[in-house]
């Protein structure tokens, strides 16, 4: 609806360069449109997608409103089309859904349309729905460059960056066939994302610096910035942390150079996330803080949403918990209203994980199970294994080892799907390894480990290195094999000291103290065990916290201080009674019933024998969990309690 004849054909040449992926031309026609005709909405439309496509959301932002504003005379068809767009620019995705969904119905072959939809679909975390409307449109036109580079970029989203590469190579390849360096720019971009998810991050590097030259050469200083932060990344992965340091500092620079307030907060964040990563918690929090006070300027909620679940992760990481649920369940009421299922998924894990560590384990198991559904819904592999395994971990605290590892092979079973090559799968392979070790299946949870070692060593991780060294010397200690496990424990305690991960180091050396407990030399280890049981307390860590406490009792209890470890064990067994650990408390039990026995108060070490049977049965009898009884710890225990009951009835 314009009279002037020169801007309908800026106009049309603009809709064509859109098409074309040829964003930047694209706007310049746009421009020249509305400068030949001030209120031509339907070009301020286009000029909103093509500012939105460059990643300027500010000015796309701004166009679209003009387009509203100057849209009030025009006919109907072209005005709901106007709206539909701006719904979708202001992120307003249900109700751009509902406007596209409508327009759709009137014009179901229009290609315009159905991307629309597409985007909006994968914009709101509807991965399965984005990629129905994008293989649609590739069936129709498989040379489609903007709708192939779509394609690849919702297969990432979904954690599923090997089955991205066909696409984006395709896509790659008509670009360059063209001469269309603005769209080549932007496929290699997305390319090294999809090599850095399968942690081929020399791959990913190259990507990114072949896009970056191209950007500069054009002159597209926010893809240089966008660029630059991406590399800032992978180089931090490698650890090369003064690289990636400089890196976002000068991504940071060019957006604040351009005034790209969006992306300041963007860069923020990642920033907070490297300092988060490497431990500086109190840096991160600050950074996350002014990141999230930028997003609520510009009324950006996902990004709103995104730094209050960070924030909260951050406060989760230092162990305050009650920090860490009010900002998560902030980001979970905004991001519920958004509507945007990973999202939402990923701040309800993120709760579960608070539960979890908190010693909610019924509740964190509600969560995770919520999560799970909608990362099904959504169709996200990936996620689906973190919740399927993060509820085997639960399940192993409650003793249901069948469970356990049904839930981790069915984590390990997806990953392998969407071949995942990220710490999730090292996780994955030692975690289900060590659910065979607790479940009696010795010789199959080593295999498992053994390939969980060596892929962690690949990926030069050292805290996957430390926790998988930790479940192989498990794997011997359930075989009865002391020595074997004391080697493995030590090595896990070298390797953890060169992480920043608390709970893993304090782990570590609680097992390689509990070996040196059970080679008879309690003087050793009873103030080790106790400045690690009251570390554990002060950063929460509930489970491990009671796992040294019983142990540490053990050791007052061999050194005949009858009264200090009695007192500990009934205070640990009163709190895991009420949280359901039965494990932990299996070993509450038997403690008692040796101080008992040592004591000479047989009535008494015979009520706690009793238990400790019942508690075996009842472990055994799980589904799946048949073999519990060839571990030598669960089988001395039992043979323990079981003489004595016979001896004394």
């Amino acid at each position: 609806s314009s009279k002037s004849v020169s801007a309908l054909r800026e106009y049309n040449q603009g809709v064509q360069q859109l098409r074309e992926g040829k964003n930047l031309d694209a706007l310049k026609d746009f421009q020249k449109a509305t400068k030949e005709d001030a209120h031509f909405a339907l070009a301020f439309s286009k000029m909103a997608d093509a500012y939105a496509r460059l990643g300027y959301d500010i000015e796309a932002e701004h166009a679209a409103s003009k387009a509203v504003e100057f849209s009030e005379n025009l006919p109907a068809a072209e005005k709901y089309l106007i709206t539909a767009n701006h719904f979708r620019i202001a992120k307003d995705y249900p109700k751009a859904i509902d406007a596209y969904e409508n327009l759709a119905k009137v014009s179901p072959d229009n290609p315009d349309i159905q991307f629309a939809l597409g985007s909006i679909y994968e914009s709101s975390g509807d991965f399965a729905k984005a990629r129905e409307f994008y293989q649609k449109l590739l069936k129709a036109n498989p040379k489609d460059i903007t709708t192939l580079l779509a394609a690849g970029r919702v297969e990432i989203y979904s954690a599923n960056s090997q089955a991205s590469l066909d696409p984006l190579n395709r896509a790659l390849s008509l670009a360059i066939q063209v001469g269309n360096q603005e769209q080549k720019a932007t496929i290699l971009h997305v390319l090294g994302a999809a090599y850095s998810d399968l942690n081929k991050p020399d791959d990913a590097l190259q990507n990114y610096k072949q896009a970056l030259e191209i950007r500069r050469s054009l002159g597209l200083k926010k893809g240089v910035a966008d660029g630059l932060n991406m590399i800032a990344a992978t180089y931090d992965g490698l650890g090369k942390s003064e690289l990636a340091l400089k890196n976002y500092n000068d991504s940071l620079q060019i957006y604040r150079e351009i005034g790209d307030q969006q992306d300041i907060g963007n860069v923020l964040g990642n920033l907070a996330q490297y300092y988060d990563d490497h431990g500086k918690y109190d840096e991160a929090l600050k950074l996350f803080k002014e990141a999230l006070q930028i997003h609520r300027s510009l009324r950006n909620q996902s990004n709103e949403g995104l730094c209050l679940n960070n924030i909260g992760n951050t406060y989760l990481f230092k162990g305050d918990y009650d920090n860490a649920r009010i900002y998560l369940e902030q980001a979970l009421q905004l991001r519920e209203k958004l509507n945007i299922r990973t999202d939402v998924a990923s701040t309800v894990h993120n709760l579960a994980e608070v539960s979890a560590k908190s010693g909610q384990y019924e509740q964190a198991l509600a969560q995770y199970m919520r999560a799970l559904g909608l990362y099904r819904t959504a169709g996200d592999k990936h996620g689906i294994a973190v919740e399927a395994y993060s509820m085997g971990t639960i399940f192993e605290y409650q003793g249901r080892y069948g469970s356990a590892e049904n839930s981790k092979k069915e984590a390990l079973e997806n990953l392998r799907e969407v071949q995942e090559n990220s710490f999730w799968m090292g996780e994955a392979l030692g975690g289900y390894g060590n659910g065979l070790s607790q479940n009696g299946r010795f010789d199959e949870g080593a295999k498992m480990l053994d390939e969980a070692l060596a892929f962690s060593r690949q990926l030069k991780n050292d805290a996957l290195v430390a926790e998988v060294l930790n479940w192989q010397g498990d794997n011997f200690w359930y075989r009865g094999d002391r020595a074997s496990a004391k080697g493995l424990y030590e090595q896990a305690v070298q390797t953890a000291t060169k992480t920043t991960d608390r709970h893993l180091l304090l782990l570590s050396r609680l097992n390689s103290a509990k070996v040196t407990l059970e080679e008879g030399q309690p003087q050793a280890v009873t103030k080790k065990l106790k400045d690690i049981a009251d570390e554990t307390q002060t950063l929460g860590l509930k489970y491990l916290s009671i796992q040294c406490s019983i142990y540490e009792a053990d050791a007052k209890s061999r050194l005949k201080d009858y009264s200090g470890a009695q007192q500990q064990l009934e205070r640990a067994d009163l709190q895991i009674e009420n949280l359901g650990l039965r494990p932990l408390r299996l070993m509450t039990q038997f403690s008692l019933g040796k101080l008992f026995k040592q004591k000479g108060e047989m009535a008494e070490a015979t009520s706690h024998y009793r238990q400790v049977v019942e508690l075996l049965d009842a472990l055994r009898k799980e589904p799946g969990a048949e073999k519990i009884m060839d571990r030598a710890d669960f089988k001395a225990m039992y043979a323990e309690a079981e003489s004595w009951q016979r001896e004394h009835p």
